[in-house]
């Protein structure tokens, strides 16, 4: 008896408060879609200290008057439906009457109101989630909401927001994110006094996309018109040639809500298939228009994600429409044919040439007391030892004369002349013969003088890494995983995880970042022009600091550019810098890391040296040869961490034995 409690609604209020108002985002969120059902054409958001010290909402809609003024705070009180089966069939954004009530429960909330017929106006005020006041006061027409202290009532909901300028970041984020698809409202936003951005409001989306992301963006992007099946697709999708390394401007909406949802992303991926690198994602402003009674849009407290009534309808409805559009069209065949041809090229390019991708792995070493030598890149007939290393240093000589990235990668430079053992920890290709002294070589040699390394070990136990430096080179499959086999077990290496670490961890070494403040910063000689979104641009300006610390001088330009002077590089990114491409495309790795709090401050180091290890990493369906291949697989000894890539992928996978004989039912 006495163990069900029946909670008062202060309590009740502050619980849902916590599932609605996770963040200051969420109450703009909130409060816009309010002045968006109320007709508004135009809305302003203002909002100081990453909007836990103040929000306010001002609109031109219709207004309320006194006596819906002080109902709107009412829990589950809306004008939007009466009955459950409104909500099947809605057309409005806020509709569950929870906003007002959710938020007054965790800050102070004023409301000023005013319809167009009234004289006079209607204040109330709300605190501690009571009703502090209500009067009559002066007010233009249409609503202002605003919200000052949030959750200094609900210290557990505090302390977990992040850092004002990132909790500022989010609601520009939104704020861009509403403007785009309601084109015929004029948005003005606000921060902390300084107006960020304002829409025309005059009904065109590519105006507003202009107005906030300028005009590279703007031009890159295709008009989108399609229909199937009694649904429509409207909106832009930008050319192959113009993309992301994420899905950040991928903006979906539905019935003018902005959602998620994976049959859709999967669409917008399978439209651009063979159009765009892997891991590069289209540009992409999509309005999908459903009949309400076939979308559930209450499936989520923030209303983030939908459920569609068919999925596949909606699936086929975004890939044949940005198909349609983006490349039947013509207007984007030359941009996907050049993709097409680039990786043709680099899937070519190195067969063309044997010895392309030789510079990534072949070692300028030999020890005259070592039983396994470098495979020789000179003719087949070249004896083996110590002139094929020669023969190897002459050739990475002659490269580095084009590629001058060749020499840093290599671990060589022209001014090594001769050959001379390395016994150093920080070889950058040790010789696959470099085992401990208690175990046992033996090498099987061919006519062309390449060999497979069989170790015998005595120990009673070998770890992963052990067995695999072990094993028998069987081959490459796919041009990316290479082969080897043990007693026991099988490997798959992945040839571009496996050297990203091998890279990652030298430079990691060479830039000492864990005992050293020591930066490296290339200045460069024209200025690096960015062009941002308002709301990076928001979060670049309230860490400039942060950023300064880090190696970067930026200087903003207004109108969401910024020129940067200067930049942490390592010297291995030194001869790419010569690119003016590339100075924004690592400062946008830097700062989507930045973003997300990783990495930390004063350490975006780590983030630079896995960006440059990934990039002058081989890469996957670069061909290599079987020397190429065992000597990378040797590189992986005396890692920090051979299982894992700079970004925590694995390098290597091991199926052993008795799993392809329990699949081929030889055991059970």
């Amino acid at each position: 008896m006495g163990r069900i409690n029946v909670l008062d609604t202060a309590t009740a209020n502050a619980i849902k408060a916590g599932e609605v108002i996770e963040r200051p985002v969420s109450v703009v969120k909130e409060l816009v879609d309010n002045s968006i059902d109320a007709g508004a054409s135009s809305v302003k958001i203002e909002f100081e200290g990453g909007g836990i010290s103040l929000i306010r909402v001002s609109d031109n809609g219709i207004g309320m008057d006194r006596e819906d003024a002080q109902k709107a705070f009412i829990i589950h009180a809306t004008s939007k439906i009466r009955k459950i089966e409104d909500i099947y069939d809605l057309s409005t954004q806020g509709f569950r009457g929870e906003a007002l009530a959710s938020v007054a429960a965790c800050a102070t909330v004023e409301l000023l109101t005013k319809q167009a017929d009234s004289d006079i106006g209607t204040m109330v005020r709300f605190e501690n989630g009571s009703m502090a006041l209500v009067k009559d006061a002066g007010a233009d027409n249409g609503t202002v909401v605003t919200v000052t202290g949030l959750f200094e009532s609900i210290p557990a909901r505090y302390k977990f927001l992040k850092k004002d300028s990132t909790e500022g970041m989010y609601i520009c984020s939104l704020c861009e994110k509403l403007a785009i698809v309601n084109p015929h409202i004029s948005f003005k936003l606000i921060k902390d006094g300084k107006p960020v951005f304002t829409t025309p409001g005059n009904g065109s989306m590519q105006d507003t996309i202009y107005c906030l992301y300028g005009k590279e963006v703007a031009s890159a992007l295709i008009p989108v018109d399609y229909e199937y099946e009694g649904l429509k697709l409207r909106g832009f999708s930008g050319k192959p040639s113009f993309y992301r390394g994420n899905r950040g401007m991928q903006y979906i909406y539905v019935n003018e809500r902005c959602i998620k949802n994976a049959s859709v992303s999967a669409a917008i991926d399978e439209a651009y298939r063979n159009s765009l690198m892997k891991n590069k994602y289209p540009v992409c402003f999509l309005c999908i228009y459903v009949p309400p009674h076939l979308v559930d849009v209450n499936v989520h407290p923030q209303k983030a994600e939908v459920k569609f009534h068919n999925e596949s309808d909606v699936f086929r409805l975004v890939y044949h429409g940005i198909k349609e559009a983006v490349f039947e069209s013509g207007e984007a065949k030359d941009a996907a044919d050049l993709v097409r041809e680039t990786e043709e090229q680099k899937r070519e390019g190195s067969v063309a040439s044997g010895k392309q991708l030789s510079y990534k792995f072949s070692t300028p070493v030999s020890r005259a007391t070592d039983s396994f030598t470098a495979p020789s890149l000179s003719a087949a007939s070249a004896p083996v030892g110590v002139s094929d290393a020669k023969a190897a240093n002459d050739l990475l000589e002659a490269l580095s004369k084009f590629r001058p990235d060749i020499a840093e990668i290599s671990g060589t430079t022209s001014e090594e002349k001769t050959v001379v053992p390395d016994t150093s920890d920080e070889a950058v290709f040790p010789d696959v013969t470099d085992v401990p002294g208690d175990q046992k070589d033996t090498v099987k040699g061919s006519d062309d003088h390449s060999e497979d390394v069989v170790i015998e070990a005595e120990d009673t136990y070998v770890s992963d890494i052990d067995e695999l430096l072990r094993s028998e080179f069987k081959g490459i499959i796919f041009d990316t995983y290479i082969i080897m086999e043990s007693r026991e077990n099988v490997f798959y290496v992945d040839q571009h995880a496996a050297h990203e670490r091998v890279l990652y961890e030298k430079f990691l070494k060479k830039h000492k970042v864990f005992d050293s403040e020591k930066k490296d910063v290339q200045t460069m000689l024209v200025p690096a022009l960015v062009d941002l979104g308002s709301a990076d641009y928001s979060f670049v300006s309230d860490n400039l600091e942060a950023f300064a610390e880090s190696g970067f001088d930026i200087e903003l330009m207004g109108q969401r550019q910024i020129a940067l002077r200067s930049m942490p590089v390592s010297d291995s990114a030194r001869a790419r810098l010569k690119s003016m491409d590339e100075p924004s495309v690592i400062f946008r790795h830097v700062l989507e890391d930045m973003k997300r709090d990783v990495p930390a401050k004063n350490s975006v180091w780590y983030s630079l040296i896995q960006t440059t290890a990934c990039k002058a990493a081989v890469k996957a369906h670069d061909k290599l040869t079987r020397e190429e291949a065992l000597e990378l697989i040797s590189m992986l000894r005396g890692l920090d961490d051979p299982y894992h890539c700079a970004h925590g992928r694995p390098t290597f996978i091991k199926v052993a034995l008795t799993d392809f004989e329990k699949r081929f039912k030889r055991i059970v």
